[in-house]
């Protein structure tokens, strides 16, 4: 037995990514990124999970933080663990993941366990909230052609660009456009 479609479904969301942000500093917006990094989970969880890191964009003296294209945007923090629902087998992985590619251009997650701490960025500076995100869904795609993401990251050069959509029980919703940095 090989590799099932949820372990190269794993495997294909693996790397450190960015998304460009822009941060002002008293008054003067100063061009960032923020850093997420999708790598494998705990080896002793079953069926395997990845895991996918958001790191702080440390910006505790911005006045704030937005994407050019969608507007103001959060400082987050965490951890969540996600990994592709349902009972795969081995024979036929490597089709159904070039089918899946092809049709929908990326995969939805379950996330299994997690959560992340929401800041807005602002002075005087807030507490961020947190939000669990177990039971929620993960959503990694290619960016489509004449999107807005696709503009966005075009100055960018990546050998894969993605958006990546992450929603709560409780109706949370993030969306960021994502270029590779670095594989794993």
């Amino acid at each position: 037995s090989g590799p099932t479609l949820a372990d190269m479904a794993l495997e294909w969301s693996r790397g450190h990514f960015a998304t460009p942000v822009i941060c002002e500093f008293e008054g003067k917006p100063v061009r960032g990124r923020r850093r997420i990094r999708i790598g494998p989970g705990p080896g002793h969880v079953r069926p395997p999970v990845a895991k996918i890191v958001f790191v702080d964009l440390e910006v505790d003296d911005a006045s704030r933080c937005f994407v050019e294209l969608s507007g103001d945007t959060p400082n987050i923090t965490g951890a969540l663990q996600f990994r592709l629902p349902g009972v795969w087998r081995s024979e036929h992985a490597q089709r159904e993941l070039r089918d899946q590619l092809r049709r929908k251009k990326g995969f939805e997650y379950e996330i299994v366990a997690g959560g992340l701490r929401i800041g807005r960025v602002q002075q005087p500076p807030v507490p961020p909230r947190g939000v669990d995100f177990r039971g929620g869904k993960l959503a990694l795609r290619e960016v489509g052609r004449g999107t807005d993401s696709e503009r966005l990251l075009a100055d960018f050069d990546s050998p894969r660009k993605l958006v990546l959509e992450i929603s709560a029980r409780d109706g949370t919703k993030l969306s960021f456009p994502l270029y590779l940095t670095t594989l794993r």
